[in-house]
């Protein structure tokens, strides 16, 4: 039975891509991501892996709103242009990867013409794991978990667990819901395939409703500032107004693999045109 998490946690950001220029939103130079993470450490922020923060969500440890998990959604090869910078200061890294693409060009954004993301592959995930990152799923395709059959959503959040554990030799403790979207029957799904925690970005607005299986992260897109990144952890008037940026943004963002679908229908009807002159 789904739990409510303790009162303090620690923070968690959700970062994607470390790269120059590209379409959408979810990228960072790796120069200003660096930035950002010297920026909460003079701020008194400390990271913490993946083990100390289930250890606090279950009541194992004490946390601190100063204490920060560090996240990245998708597992991409440009992560390993950040590592060496992460590793050197100690910052632990919790990976979320989409098994079915390991190794493999993306498919679902809406990326410029030959500027597709590389995810990482098996080999790279372990090697980065001997440097102490982790590891935790975000499906097998990426697909809105809301969009499809149960049936679907069931084998989309049990089989990217099956196949990171069998490849990586380590267990998968979390989850992240591709686009932060789910629902009550989603939690249940994500509970009964074993895992101890699964996040999205702004869960509903009853803190707790969710338990562990809502988990709030706050997500950096390329528009924030280090500033940004601090206020959104922060309290007051001033992180209200990131939390509204950031639920506009990732409203936005839902819609990428519908306009991409569309897009394709649309293109797949210009041909048959085409080849019916």
């Amino acid at each position: 039975m789904t739990t409510t998490p303790p009162a303090v946690l620690p923070r968690a950001l959700a970062y994607h891509k470390i790269a120059s220029f590209e379409f959408g939103g979810t990228w960072m130079p790796r120069r200003r991501f660096v930035a950002q993470i010297d920026s909460l450490r003079r701020a008194g922020y400390r990271f913490i892996d993946e083990t100390a923060f289930l250890e606090s969500l279950a009541g194992k440890r004490r946390a601190s709103h100063r204490e920060i998990l560090l996240t990245f959604d998708d597992g991409y090869r440009n992560l390993l242009d950040a590592a060496p910078a992460l590793e050197a200061r100690g910052v632990p890294v919790l990976v979320f990867l989409v098994s079915a693409y390991a190794g493999r060009l993306n498919r679902w954004e809406l990326g410029l013409p030959g500027r597709g993301a590389v995810h990482l592959s098996w080999e790279e995930c372990a090697s980065l794991a001997r440097s102490g990152f982790s590891f935790g799923s975000h499906t097998r395709t990426h697909r809105d978990l809301t969009r499809i059959p149960i049936e679907e959503a069931r084998d989309e959040i049990r089989r990217s667990r099956a196949e990171i554990e069998d490849r990586l030799g380590s267990p998968v403790r979390s989850l992240s819901y591709p686009f932060g979207r789910l629902d009550g029957a989603l939690r249940s799904e994500a509970e009964a395939a074993g895992y101890r925690a699964a996040f999205t970005l702004y869960p509903r607005r009853v803190p707790g409703a969710g338990g562990a299986f809502e988990l709030r992260r706050d997500p950096v897109y390329v528009i924030d500032t280090a500033g940004c990144v601090r206020r959104k952890i922060g309290a007051g008037v001033w992180s209200a107004i990131e939390e509204s940026k950031g639920r506009t943004i990732n409203a936005a963002a839902v819609l990428t693999p519908l306009t991409k679908g569309a897009l394709a229908r649309a293109n797949s009807v210009f041909r048959r045109a085409r080849c019916d002159r």
